[in-house]
């Protein structure tokens, strides 16, 4: 599973300039988030970017401490580290999640985390580490893998939608409508081994969905204990937000 990797948009060494310098910085820079800790080969495969490009960008992150280097590879630095814990987006909703999620987390004893519509996919914007992020490490910033649970439960919420890509037409509607129905979605996919989610809808004050709850595990069979913890997380969310003078415009 691809969970971003964008394509280069990027000619060469010669076309890295002005708009060209920022697309390839943050290529980088989320291949190195996905990597955690790589060479110089393998960021530029990851980044579709020349080795040459590679090594002057990293040189030059090095110098701002957005990249460390240790014996000739390189990892996330202090500066974007920094950056990182400055970004709170949904700040009202990552507030309210905060102690459910604990409470799910330790009712289920899985990954948990709460995600809200991006311009593609569902992006997560707060979690609780747990037995999947081995697989696919679901944390602040996160953008979900296509057609996932949480996708269905958001999409259930809103007026009928043309479904994802590679998704066909009736299968979806097919997920949208049984979301509807049970108040929950669930999906499974393969990555180096199967990972099995669960979703429910987090609503405002005004009732409206705002984002969607998950639990993600490698056993599926653990989905089937997973629903009243999450629909009773869910609403402590709700609850919370609803105490919260920010989140009515929500």
């Amino acid at each position: 599973m691809d969970h971003g990797r964008r394509p280069a948009r990027h000619g060469g060494d010669g076309d890295a300039t002005g708009r060209g310098v920022l697309e390839g910085a943050f290529s980088l820079l989320e291949a190195l988030a996905r990597v955690e800790e790589g060479g110089l080969s393998e960021l530029a495969a990851h980044a579709g970017l020349p080795k040459t490009t590679v090594h002057r960008m990293l040189d030059q992150l090095v110098a701002l401490d957005a990249v460390e280097r240790r014996s000739g590879r390189y990892r996330m630095g202090p500066a974007i580290v920094r950056l990182g814990r400055a970004w709170s987006p949904e700040r009202p909703l990552h507030t309210a999640a905060v102690g459910p999620l604990r409470h799910l987390a330790a009712a289920t004893r899985a990954s948990v985390s709460v995600s809200v519509p991006g311009t593609g996919n569902p992006l997560v914007v707060a979690a609780l580490p747990g037995e999947v992020d081995d697989v696919f490490p679901l944390r602040a910033g996160a953008v979900l893998p296509p057609r996932s649970a949480a996708e269905v439960v958001l999409a259930a919420a809103g007026p009928v939608t043309e479904p994802p890509e590679g998704h066909c037409d009736g299968h979806w509607q097919r997920r949208i409508e049984a979301a509807r129905e049970q108040g929950t979605a669930t999906d499974h996919y393969e990555t180096d081994v199967l990972v099995a989610c669960l979703a429910a809808p987090v609503r405002a004050p005004s009732g409206k969905v705002v984002a969607a709850l998950a639990v993600s595990v490698l056993d599926r069979r653990r989905l089937a204990t997973a629903g009243e913890p999450l629909r009773r997380a869910a609403r402590m969310i709700g609850a919370n937000l609803a105490r919260m003078p920010q989140a009515w415009q929500l």
